[in-house]
């Protein structure tokens, strides 16, 4: 059973995250290396990429780089620092084999110079016996379950174990409604729109002059 408490707890948090409301959001540091441009992410991430900061000194402050989706450039070092720099605004990243890869100027060792802020898996439990409420954060860098969702997956488990019986078992009436269930509780949480888009609006025909309406 705690296998599946893991595995389905996964499986909830992942439609979570697609509210986009920053509730697995956690920060984590790494150590640049000198002359190394590719750095893999935590092994904990889930799904996506928030922000990714760095700082090319160690005295300085770490600033947010540039998303490059696609980037088509020549990989080559020493075409890599002609195009971009280690100043704010001229470097960025992109990402590949769940990895970053920095592009900038020459890079050295700077002890926690990038920064990531990234969605991360609820930790898995230990036992099923434990006295601790499941919503309680583990740590400071880890989540535990959020509270509205753990019926949702009891009831999800108990579906798992009745159905891989060697003769599976009958659901009751809330297990078959169990998706339904889980919808609406994924359509209270508040979604906030992280898509950088900026709609912009025209000025009134009075503020732009003789737009021909009169003719």
């Amino acid at each position: 059973m705690l296998t599946y408490v893991n595995i389905f707890k996964d499986d909830i948090a992942s439609k979570i995250v697609e509210r986009n409301n920053g509730m697995f959001l956690v920060p984590s540091t790494f150590n640049l290396v000198a002359d190394q441009r590719e750095y893999a992410f935590p092994d904990d991430m889930l799904n996506r990429l928030h922000k990714f900061e760095v700082k090319f000194v160690s005295t300085d402050s770490r600033f947010p780089s540039t998303y490059i989706k696609d980037y088509s450039g020549s990989e080559t070092e020493s075409e890599i620092v002609k195009n971009y720099g280690n100043s704010i605004g001229e470097f960025a990243h992109t990402i590949r084999r769940r990895a970053l890869f920095i592009l900038s100027g020459t890079i050295i060792a700077v002890t926690n110079g990038g920064r990531i802020w990234y969605h991360a898996f609820p930790a898995d439990l230990a036992n099923v016996t434990g006295s601790t409420e499941l919503a309680t954060d583990p740590s400071t860098t880890t989540f535990g379950i959020p509270r509205q969702v753990q019926e949702l997956l009891a009831r999800r488990v108990s579906i798992e174990y009745k159905s891989n019986k060697p003769k599976p078992l009958p659901l009751n009436a809330l297990e078959k409604n169990y998706e339904i269930d889980l919808q609406l509780a994924l359509d209270a949480i508040s979604h906030i729109d992280n898509s950088g888009e900026i709609i912009g609006e025209l000025p009134s025909n009075a503020d732009q002059g003789n737009s021909g309406w009169d003719y």
